[in-house]
């Protein structure tokens, strides 16, 4: 399989993992990506493609270790720095060494004592982005979390430093533990002062950038893009910890003041948008490269005839308990000397260690490490990528299993908070409708309304059970194919005009965009939507190049229609609301009927709206947008609300500060002045 497909293949199954997980949110997202990633190793099987470790590390971990380092709390570091420095220290030696020689001497073969001691190297250190991937999905201890995230972003430099000795070791066949140590003081020590320096050089240039007036978000973006790898890079050619750099210079990113200015609130919001693309994407391909590669290092092993696969499993079950073991072991020796007098209850002490054990997760880190190791004797050399790549999806495996029974899911209390925020936005809506009172043009407010009830409604639906969701999705397709025979058969009898036709079209759009297509069958949404299209097309015919050749010629007409269309338009509506009504009343019984009640009542209160001849402006505005000053009148009573809940305890300040920033992001995208008009030019070329 040739490189430029391959990556063609890894994208479109990242793509599909996002829809799987969507589909199927109890599956972890970085499990499906390992399932996706060993398909994609099955379908290239045969094909060469060898993953640079080195630029694996330097373009994919060093970037996602940056930004955990920059979202990190600089704080949390100093405060949990005993533990974090026994955990990435004597913890990592220990397990390097104990399951190094262990698994050396489990394995069918002579292997040499540095090899043994570089796959452990290899299996010792945790993983940052595999235990963050899980951690997404449940609520640890504040402290526990802070330590494992602080631990995952250093623990890797000590791990590969480790697998560096291990290797020289194999090469030159002598190996000195003082010098060993004094080695990985320097490559630490040294690291985190590549990490200072850089950072330090990337603020001098955004200030000389800034004193000269030359700066701009683009080129500032830029330069914190290219920090991690030119970190890493310059490190690793010293011969220093380039993962340290990393980390060290993403948390003296997070260390820098913040200055409440223009400039830095559009580069905040900018960097925030393109690192959550780039570690979504980044992630991806990580677990997806980690399933790809466990096929290519595993088969070696399992088909080889002289290999016993019995007793390669079990070398495997008891590398992988082994490591929980002593990871186990050796938080609880911490705990036992720093805790021996504490009044904590044994039964939290416990809970901690297990948490802090079964989060030491290895993954993709590990084989990148592995397959630095030179080869030596082919037969011995598949058996330890084997063991290493097989352990750690155990590892990852168990982690996924094991966690929830300790840790408690994040989305307990989803239900309550959309409740208050549906309570907020009723409010708002209820001071809008006052508002129409007041106000001669009522067709932009009515459009702001609408969206905040589309905004209800989706937070409704969100509670609701999939059968639910399933029956709306299938009463709304109903709803839509009523409207559009009502609309053919009006127009066919004369009962409306062309452009009165169009206009409908654009309302029955509406609808379709508020079907969830993945509730009905595909069949049965592409009938109703492609009839519906084909008879707009058939009506179209006679006037389709006329239209065209007026809109090229850039003159379209304004819309401008007599109280006649207007009238004729909201009868139509007023008609299809009996046949909706009475569609809707012969399933009840058949569907949910709370559900039947909820689109009746919506069609009641739509109709009433109809009556008061506004329907014509609804649509307009929502073809084309004209009713900023309304949606900001909204955003500001959404404001005011959230802030007299919060005043009264009804919300706490950092689910306050959640609404606000949702409410920032509307508002910024609502200001937005590049809003396409095109189905509105199409539209008013009548013929």
């Amino acid at each position: 399989m040739e490189s430029s497909i391959l990556v063609i293949v890894f994208l479109l199954m990242l793509i599909t993992s996002n829809i799987i997980n969507r589909l199927y949110n109890k599956l972890p997202l970085p499990f499906i990506q390992i399932i996706l990633g060993i398909l994609v190793g099955i379908m290239a099987k045969g094909e060469s493609l060898t993953l640079n470790s080195e630029l694996f590390l330097a373009l994919v971990i060093a970037p996602l270790n940056f930004r955990e380092g920059q979202e990190s709390d600089i704080t949390t570091f100093v405060k949990y720095k005993s533990i974090v420095a026994y955990l990435i220290l004597p913890t990592v030696l220990v397990t390097m060494l104990t399951v190094g020689y262990v698994t050396g001497k489990l394995l069918p073969v002579d292997v040499p004592l540095a090899a043994s001691f570089a796959l452990g190297a290899a299996l010792a250190p945790t993983d940052a982005v595999a235990f963050l991937s899980i951690a997404k999905r449940f609520k640890f201890p504040k402290r526990v979390e802070s330590i494992l995230t602080v631990e995952g972003l250093l623990n890797d430099a000590s791990g590969l430093i480790s697998f560096q000795f291990a290797v020289a070791a194999l090469a030159t066949g002598t190996f000195s533990l003082l010098t060993a140590s004094f080695s990985l003081f320097v490559a630490i020590i040294g690291g985190i002062l590549v990490g200072l320096l850089f950072t330090l050089l990337n603020r001098a240039l955004m200030s000389f950038l800034e004193k000269i007036d030359l700066t701009d978000v683009i080129g500032a973006l830029l330069l914190e893009l290219s920090l991690p790898i030119i970190s890493y890079f310059v490190a690793s050619l010293l011969g220093l910890s380039g993962i340290i750099a990393v980390v060290i210079a993403g948390l003296s990113q997070a260390s820098r003041f913040k200055r409440i200015r223009l400039f830095d609130a559009e580069l905040d919001r900018v960097s925030q948008i393109i690192w959550e693309t780039v570690s979504f994407v980044l992630n991806g391909f990580v677990f997806i490269v980690f399933g790809y590669e466990l096929t290519r290092i595993v088969e070696p092993a399992l088909s080889n005839p002289l290999v016993n696969h019995y007793s390669l499993l079990a070398i495997v079950l008891i590398v992988t308990a082994l490591l929980f073991l002593i990871r186990f072991a050796m938080i609880g020796l911490y705990y036992a000397i720093r805790y021996r007098s504490s009044k904590r209850s044994y039964r939290s002490l416990l809970r901690e260690i297990l948490l802090l054990t079964f989060s030491g997760v290895k993954g993709t880190v590990s084989i990148a490490t592995i397959l630095l190791l030179p080869e030596f004797d082919s037969y011995t050399y598949s058996l330890i990528l084997f063991t290493v790549g097989a352990v750690t999806l155990l590892s990852f495996i168990v982690g996924v299993l094991i966690l929830p029974q300790f840790a408690q899911s994040i989305e307990s209390n989803h239900t309550d908070d959309h409740l208050i925020e549906i309570a907020i936005l009723n409010e708002v809506v209820k001071t809008l409708e006052q508002d129409l009172k007041e106000t001669q043009d009522k067709g932009p407010l009515y459009a702001a309304i609408d969206n905040y009830n589309g905004r209800i409604e989706h937070l409704i639906l969100e509670q609701e059970s999939t059968l639910v969701k399933k029956e709306l999705a299938y009463l709304r397709l109903m709803i839509l194919g009523i409207e559009s025979d009502g609309l053919e058969r009006a127009y066919s009898d004369g009962q409306i005009e062309l452009l009165e036709y169009r206009l409908y079209q654009r309302y029955l759009q509406g609808i379709e965009s508020q079907i969830n297509r993945g509730f009905v069958s595909t069949f049965t949404y592409f009938v109703t939507i492609s009839i519906r299209v084909l008879r707009r097309l058939i009506r179209e015919r006679l006037s389709f190049w006329p239209t065209v050749r007026r809109f090229l010629s850039g003159k379209p007409k304004p819309i401008k229609l007599s109280q006649a269309n207007r009238e004729r338009l909201t009868n139509l509506y007023l008609n299809n609301t009996e046949l909706v009504l009475e569609g809707l009343q012969d399933l009840d019984g058949v569907y949910n009927s709370e559900l039947i009640g909820f689109l009746q009542r919506s069609r009641f209160q739509e109709a009433r709206i109809i009556e008061s001849g506004v329907f014509v402006e609804r649509v307009i505005a929502h073809i084309k947008p004209d009713n900023i000053d309304e949606m900001l009148r909204g955003y500001y009573l959404e404001r005011k609300v959230i802030a007299e809940y919060q005043q009264r305890g009804a919300i706490s300040s950092r689910y306050a500060t959640q609404l606000r920033r949702n409410v920032n992001k509307l508002e910024s995208y609502s200001l937005k002045d590049d809003f396409g008009a095109l189905p509105y030019d199409f539209i008013v070329q009548k013929k």
